[in-house]
């Protein structure tokens, strides 16, 4: 299927919207003029420019309701790399005139050739997203980014101290373990905290489970508290370039937890304010235990407990030193 078209943006917008709705899945049309290609592929509609031999990778950022950004070398019927925008039809009627013709928009401002437009769309196309997300108030699907990347952060000590050697197995924290990392002398908990959540307090603890504070067997129990704030260079983009050979694994589970390479996500920067700090937890530590209930029995009906936990006169070790001492053998000092 072939389309000519004037360089006249009324009628290549009319064409879209034609396309839009009359294309087939999974054909493609060429609009040379506009080094552009219209697709559909199951429920996805769009538009692809080309990228030339290097293949973006960006991967589900959603630039408004429903669309989505793309790198892409799978177009029906068209080799190549591409940088895709397209609109998912189960969740836009493009039956609908104003939905197809905001469609439409979109996609013009996403093509357009004038000035440097296109080649600041391909050197950075978050910014693009972005950009748009301004324009049309339309808010950014957002992940909690800091805890996962705290957990990387917890990872990377305990790996290069030699004391994490199984990454599947050990490192449980994205695919829902009680404990983020059982290993074979130890569980930690992970927590971190984002300076200005006003969910919670500094020094506090969010604790999200009746067991996340319950020792696996009779290995000890420590929470590694994490403060961090929405500044700096850590990201889970540079994170991962220290995993070496594990990357693999590690990228499996991050992706089973909604955390795609190439997605916003994966470019937040953080920094840590300071070193984390551990927590032993003990009978001393304040937490809710089913001893607590009467007949050791959370009541009944209650089927979730969260509740928050202040950290101020408990003993402390800075992570750095509480890997040092597991690295030789020693017990960690905590100290107020």
């Amino acid at each position: 299927m072939s389309v000519t078209l004037r360089e006249d943006l009324r009628q290549f917008k009319a064409a879209i919207i034609s396309c839009a709705r009359a294309l087939p899945p999974g054909e493609a049309v060429a609009f040379p003029a506009y080094e552009m290609t219209f697709f559909r592929k199951g429920n996805l509609v769009g538009a692809a420019i080309p990228t030339g031999e290097a293949l973006i990778n960006i991967h589900n950022v959603h630039p408004g309701k429903s669309y989505t950004l793309d790198g892409d070398n799978s177009l029906p019927g068209v080799p190549g790399n591409f940088l895709t925008l397209t609109v998912n039809t189960d969740k836009t009627n493009l039956r609908d005139d104003v939905l197809c013709s905001e469609f439409a928009d979109r996609v013009l401002s996403f093509v357009k050739l004038e000035g440097e437009t296109r080649n600041l769309l391909l050197a950075n196309p978050w910014e693009w997203a972005e950009r748009i997300i301004e324009m049309t108030g339309d808010a950014l699907s957002s992940k909690m980014v800091h805890p996962m990347l705290a957990e990387l952060y917890l990872l990377n000590g305990l790996r290069d101290a030699g004391l994490l050697t199984d990454v599947v197995n050990e490192y449980r924290g994205p695919t829902g373990g009680t404990h983020d990392f059982e290993l074979p002398g130890m569980s930690l908990e992970c927590k971190s905290r984002l300076h200005g959540d006003r969910t919670s307090r500094a020094g506090e603890l969010v604790v999200s489970s009746e067991h996340q504070l319950s020792p696996t067997g009779k290995k000890p129990l420590y929470v590694v508290y994490c403060p961090m704030e929405e500044s700096g260079n850590e990201s889970l983009e540079r994170c991962v370039e220290h995993f070496g050979e594990p990357r693999a694994d590690i990228m499996a589970k991050l992706e089973e937890a909604g955390f795609a390479e190439g997605d916003f996500a994966w470019k937040e920067t953080f920094r840590f304010l300071g070193d984390p700090l551990v927590y032993e937890i003990n009978d001393a530590f304040p937490r809710i235990t089913p001893a607590q209930f009467p007949e050791g029995r959370f009541p009944a009906g209650i089927t979730k407990l969260v509740y928050h936990v202040s950290l101020k006169n408990l003993p402390f070790c800075p992570l750095g030193a509480f890997i040092e001492a597991a690295k030789a053998g020693n017990s960690p000092v905590f100290s107020i």
